[in-house]
């Protein structure tokens, strides 16, 4: 380890002074084999290469995937060949056999990656880490284990393992007087590289301390989007909670060697930390809503972040199987379905109260209500087994790809109410 110290001290001093650097060692790029469906799609990143060996008996194929998740052909690679591709970080490269047949894939880092494609291929494994009702202590012990493993494929236990020491350093960017409330435009730390810019409302007449909501919108949403048009974000806000938004649809990442989905997360879990940072709002009485990926993401917050009293998910309780085709994969990332599925990650939330929506009049191809009731039986076992049933609704409205605005006004009003 000493000896490890020097050499990482010295080379930037030895490459100062004219010395020749080694060329860097490429990393072992985990094979990632396909349980179901395609990859995910790439995303933007700097140029880097790999080495692709193909240590089979067979010929296979290589695709690229492209940025809207559809596949690009790269020729073939013989049994036992080798093949140099310049790439570039975070784009996913798949492998099918002679039938184009998906068999797994790779994804390519900043660093040069070694790909080796494995002699034996492994049996795909699907959904390894789903809920079997036992006793509560049982489950109890599978949500933290759950949860702990997706903190490493999130790529994201460095920052909640140094959050304490992670300062928001907020800054009010602009005020406006709405009238019941005022709204302000702020930023915030994110990691100890990137900031964001929130919105953030506060009630105008406060009376000791309200409750709370992350606001969250859907894809193409902004900062603002869920207060538009009278959205439910400001409804919220003109019923007395603090409300607080952020963007949460970007298809990048800001920092190499994170995960989008695990600085989506980890965005919405910041602006909690301003939410609990408040004097006006109530650490105890801070929910979560949102429709489509609002919906998506508003599972992952409050399966996360037990700081959620209260969920609303609307427009996106389903089956992973259901998006893998004629959707957008931005919600998928390796080691995903070989771990779960999205009941699992729900049932996260279990027994803190949790409302789904879905809408009867849903596109075929969509978040229909059939599927919602198939993944809602998933749901239902560990909010019984940890005694707290009534806490999970459901609800099949008559709209379509929206929120039912009562029942979500109603939802929140039980179980975050407001101080009289």
């Amino acid at each position: 380890m000493r000896l490890a110290f020097i050499l990482l001290t010295l080379a930037p001093i030895l490459a100062a002074q004219g010395e020749d650097a080694p060329a860097p060692t490429p990393d072992d790029l985990p094979w990632h084999a396909l349980a179901a469906g395609l990859p995910p799609g790439t995303i933007a990143g700097p140029p880097t290469g790999l080495t692709i060996h193909n240590r089979t008996d067979r010929p296979v194929k290589i695709f690229w995937v492209k940025y809207n998740g559809t596949l690009k052909a790269y020729g073939e690679l013989e049994a036992g060949g080798t093949r140099e591709q310049k790439t570039t970080a975070n784009s996913n490269w798949l492998i099918a056999d002679g039938n184009d047949k998906p068999l797994g894939y790779f994804q390519a880092t900043p660093r040069p990656g070694r790909a080796v494609i494995p002699k034996n291929l492994p049996v795909p494994v699907l959904r390894a880490g789903k809920y079997t009702p036992g006793t509560r202590k049982g489950a109890l012990a599978w949500q933290r284990e759950l949860r702990g493993s997706f903190l490493q494929l999130l790529k994201m236990e460095d920052l909640v393992a140094h959050k304490t020491r992670l300062p928001l350093n907020p800054r009010t960017i602009s005020s406006e007087d709405k009238g019941a409330f005022v709204l302000h435009e702020m930023e915030i730390n994110s990691t100890p590289d990137s900031r964001i810019k929130v919105v953030l409302t506060v009630p105008t007449a406060v009376a000791g301390t309200c409750p709370a909501v992350v606001a969250i919108a859907g894809h193409s949403g902004t900062r603002h989007s869920c207060y538009q048009g009278r959205g439910f974000a400001t409804l919220l806000a003109e019923k007395g909670y603090v409300t607080v938004s952020t963007r949460i649809s970007q298809h990048s990442v800001r920092e190499q060697e994170r995960s989008m989905m695990g600085e989506r997360l980890w965005d919405l879990m910041r602006c909690v930390d301003l939410l609990a940072s408040r004097r006006e709002v109530d650490p105890g009485r801070i929910g979560c809503a949102g429709n489509s990926l609002g919906g998506e993401m508003a599972m992952w917050l409050a399966a996360m972040d037990e700081r959620i009293a209260a969920t609303m998910s609307a427009g996106f309780l389903t089956r992973m199987d259901q998006l893998e085709e004629n959707h957008c994969r931005c919600w998928k990332f390796p080691g995903l379905r070989t771990l779960a599925d999205f009941s699992d990650i729900y049932a996260l939330t279990a027994p803190r109260p949790l409302m789904c929506q879905n809408g009867l009049q849903e596109r075929p191809t969509w978040f229909t209500v059939p599927l919602a009731r198939e993944a809602l039986a998933d749901i239902k076992p560990i909010y019984e087994v940890l005694g707290a049933p009534e806490h999970l609704e459901f609800l099949a409205h008559e709209g379509g790809h929206v929120i039912e605005l009562p029942s979500l006004l109603a939802f929140l009003g039980k179980h975050l109410g407001r101080e009289e």
